[in-house]
């Protein structure tokens, strides 16, 4: 199992998705392709919270992807 987790300004959302699924997988990548487009950045991390590294495209078989807003600041 797959999760996209959403940060965002009223709290997080979460779309879970499972590999072998692949309407599940096609509706996780929209949601990420719909995200990347408004500049949000992605980072694949393991479940258990490790480490993880800023990604460019959606893997389906990432165990979680983040996803974080664009920062606004003046």
């Amino acid at each position: 199992m797959g999760e996209l987790r959403i940060m965002g300004t009223e709290g997080d959302t979460k779309v879970i998705w499972d590999a072998d699924n692949k309407d599940e997988v096609e509706a996780a990548k929209d949601q990420y392709k719909s995200l990347t487009s408004k500049k949000f950045t992605a980072y694949k991390v393991k479940k258990d919270g490790s480490k993880g590294a800023k990604i460019s495209s959606f893997d389906p078989e990432a165990e979680k992807i983040i996803m974080v807003p664009p920062i606004v600041g003046g």
